[in-house]
């Protein structure tokens, strides 16, 4: 459904909306906030954890070719991960209350996007490209009905480069000349198999995040207007 939305939303800028000559060969700023984070790829993280609430800050880069069409790149931290809850028992059966698991994948990560752009006032984009991440550590947080909270690092159990296809929509406001604010919402989907140790039915551990980012852009590098129509 969400996938239907985003090509149905993207069709309809394409046919309304006027491309224009960018007017600046170059865009950096700050962007960040909340993230919707899972993990997938084997039958526990499956069908027994949950999607949670992650967030990411990122510095970004942006060279604008002549028409609709930029680079773009950033430097990112993400937290990824997923929340589990269980009913641990005692040698006899007896349950002694429910415990809840959030682990945290913290991940330093590059993307490069082709990014396209179109509009007038408000300007709509959509981008999609590879990304590389960089574990910097993996944390289990646990805390139940009867048990104390614990904290246990297990990043030696995990490699410390993840990738895969990041694919984003949004739109940007422009203040004045060289200023804009701007919204995304990007997919980011794992296709490497991040577990250092052996997983359950010869499965994998792979990531997927989706950011909500709100962003200040900065523009430079003055260029002539050449608009056209699509």
């Amino acid at each position: 459904m969400i996938k239907c939305r985003a090509i149905v939303f993207i069709l309809i800028v394409l046919t309304f909306c006027k491309s224009y000559g960018q007017t600046n060969k170059f865009e950096y700023g700050i962007e960040g906030g909340p993230s919707l984070i899972m993990l997938k790829g084997n039958d526990y993280v499956d069908y027994r954890n949950s999607p949670t609430i992650g967030f990411s800050g990122r510095l970004f880069f942006q060279y604008n070719l002549k028409k609709i069409i930029s680079l773009r790149t950033n430097l990112a931290f993400e937290r990824k991960g997923s929340i589990a809850k269980s009913q641990p028992v005692y040698e006899y059966g007896n349950s002694f209350g429910s415990v809840q698991t959030k682990s945290n994948f913290d991940y330093m990560t590059i993307p490069l996007l082709v990014r396209a752009t179109f509009g007038k006032r408000i300007l709509f984009f959509i981008n999609a490209g590879p990304y590389l991440g960089y574990l910097l550590n993996q944390t289990d947080i646990s805390k139940g009905t009867n048990i104390p909270k614990t904290k246990n690092d297990n990043t030696s159990s995990f490699k410390r480069f993840d990738w895969g296809v990041s694919a984003g929509l949004g739109f940007l406001v422009p203040i004045e000349q060289n200023f804009a604010l701007s919204f995304e919402a990007r997919n980011n989907v794992g296709y490497y198999n991040v577990s250092d140790v052996p997983v359950i039915n010869g499965g994998s551990i792979e990531t997927v995040s989706t950011n909500f980012m709100f962003g200040f852009v900065y523009k430079f590098g003055f260029r002539s207007t050449g608009k056209t129509q699509l």
